[in-house]
């Protein structure tokens, strides 16, 4: 499953959705946003890669919901908004681990839309 906002706004998860195990996030000078809430994860780990170059880019998870956000921000940020997050699992259960490249945009990850 691919997003891509290059010079405008993409959005998915509007809705109940199955992303598969592996989500890529592209945001070139433009905005994107990926939810989660409503989404049918797999069983495991899903993959979800965020590419932002001056763009912004939001990823939208429950509150409950397990994940962790890794990769570089080079003069940019990455900032996880969370009041009640949790690490990632055991591999049995279902979470999102985010890889992110962020260059002089921003990266969010939230648990409000």
């Amino acid at each position: 499953m691919r997003n891509t906002a290059i010079f405008g706004a993409s959005s998915i998860g509007q809705g109940p959705w199955r992303p598969g195990k592996k989500v890529w996030t592209i945001s070139l000078v433009g905005g994107s946003e990926v939810d989660f809430r409503q989404a049918q994860l797999d069983e495991g780990i899903t993959s979800v890669t965020s590419l932002v170059i001056f763009g912004t880019s939001k990823i939208v998870v429950l509150p409950d919901m397990p994940a962790t956000l890794t990769g570089p921000a080079i003069l940019g940020t990455k900032r996880t908004k969370r009041v009640g997050g949790k690490d990632i699992p055991p591999v049995t259960a279902k979470g999102l681990r985010i890889g992110s490249f962020t260059l002089l945009g921003t990266l969010l990850l939230t648990d409000k839309p």
